[in-house]
């Protein structure tokens, strides 16, 4: 997948206005992402994202950081500040749009990996945003 299409998947599924945006928040989910997995794994995610997007995942720590659901969705709201519609629970569904095109665009069992590091709390983060959810 390409960096556009990635992009104009993001700003689909989660019905941001524009590409800036879902550049944005990408950017934003990637990041506290990959300061949550390790090292290995966001590489191997990361080897298969565009190159604009992988550097964001990988530029993160090197050592996986242990924080919750909700640190994560105020880590990555924090990251957005400048998005007005940023709030808590846009942010979330957000983070799933998000998570939803990473999952289309790495094979399967690296994203399986990745999430096999995550306590269950995080399993609404994994929820797949059909197109019928797009606009809060």
């Amino acid at each position: 997948m390409q960096e556009n299409e990635f992009l104009n998947a993001v700003q689909q599924r989660t019905g941001l206005e524009s590409r800036d945006q879902a550049y944005t928040m990408t950017s934003a989910v990637l990041g506290v992402f990959g300061q949550r997995i390790t090292q290995g794994e966001a590489e191997n995610i990361a080897s298969q994202l565009p190159a604009q997007i992988d550097n964001v995942l990988i530029s993160e720590t090197p050592e996986a950081e242990e924080f919750s659901v909700d640190e994560f969705i105020s880590r990555v709201n924090d990251r957005v500040a400048t998005l007005s519609d940023a709030t808590a629970s846009n942010t979330e569904h957000y983070i799933r749009g998000v998570m939803t095109v990473l999952g289309d665009a790495v094979s399967g069992s690296e994203l399986e990996d990745a999430r096999n590091q995550f306590p269950s709390e995080f399993d609404s983060l994994y929820e797949p945003i059909d197109m019928s959810e797009q606009q809060l």
